[in-house]
């Protein structure tokens, strides 16, 4: 059984389209946790209707926590995940009908070489806009993903390889990962980041998502403009703001983190990207 933990907040405009993208998947052995973070449209009212529809498929986790943003409301559901595979799903995506087959079959192959062993796996996407029509065809060339980041946990540390809503996880990578502190960026980059250490991080190189980009967004795709890369190194307040929230993640993960280190890995990364 695979846990699917979906987070929402105001995604009336696209949930239904998400939803049914998973109930039109080819591998059904799937639960779909949800929790709404406050929402103020009819996000909730949606919710309720598909889980009283597949009330063995979707549930809604209510709890008295309140308002707590994006990240932790990942860690909420992943708290109250007992499955053995754990998936994560933006409330305003699409998922294309074999993601889930495709990313298990992955997932199962890396654990028959590697068992015992925290274990991520995570996939490309189709960037979209709000009517999903294409804008690029591969996130990782859209932005310039470093997936020779891979397994160095040192280097995921500077920059995220894995977009949370492409991954999924085995319940050991669960374990080592929680509790997600509040210092990290995001939740999938700190578990990125705890595998990368302990485990094994690998990639499907299908775009399996349809990742629709509109105002709303809580997380989106930026384009890699390697000519705007030295007006960034050059934007002091950016940079630093940049460099501290790193550096507060590292430091929280390991205590011994240098931000001297932090920093000089942060402007390599970015020369690298200006070459790449």
């Amino acid at each position: 059984m695979i846990d699917i933990l979906m987070a929402t907040y105001n995604g009336q405009k696209h949930l239904r389209d998400q939803i049914d993208s998973l109930l039109a998947q080819t591998n059904q052995d799937w639960q779909l946790l949800i929790r709404d973070d406050k929402s103020t449209d009819n996000t909730v009212a949606i919710i309720k209707e598909y889980a009283a529809k597949y009330s063995d498929k979707i549930k809604l986790l209510e709890d008295n926590c309140g308002k707590v943003g994006a990240s932790m409301n990942f860690h909420r559901l992943l708290e109250n995940s007992t499955a053995e595979y754990i998936m994560f799903c933006d409330q305003d995506d699409v998922w294309l009908p074999q993601k889930i087959e495709v990313t298990l079959a992955l997932m199962k192959a890396t654990e028959a070489t590697c068992p015992n062993k925290p274990t991520l796996v995570h996939t490309d996407l189709k960037v979209v806009d709000s009517q999903l029509r294409t804008i690029a065809k591969s996130l990782w060339l859209y932005q310039g993903i470093p997936l020779e980041f891979g397994n160095d946990a040192d280097r995921i540390m500077i920059q995220n390889v894995a977009t949370g809503c492409t991954i999924m996880i085995n319940k050991i990578a669960k374990n080592i990962s929680l509790p997600i502190p509040k210092e990290a960026v995001m939740y999938d980059w700190w578990i990125a980041i705890n595998v990368a250490k302990h485990g094994r991080i690998v990639y499907a190189s299908q775009q399996l998502v349809l990742y629709r980009q509109h105002s709303n967004n809580a997380v989106g795709a930026k384009k890699l403009l390697k000519k705007n890369i030295w007006v960034e190194l050059q934007n002091i307040t950016f940079l630093k703001k940049r460099i501290l929230e790193h550096y507060h993640m590292a430091k929280k993960y390991d205590p011994d983190a240098k931000l001297w280190s932090i920093v000089l890995k942060k402007v390599a990364n970015k020369i690298a990207q200006q070459f790449r």
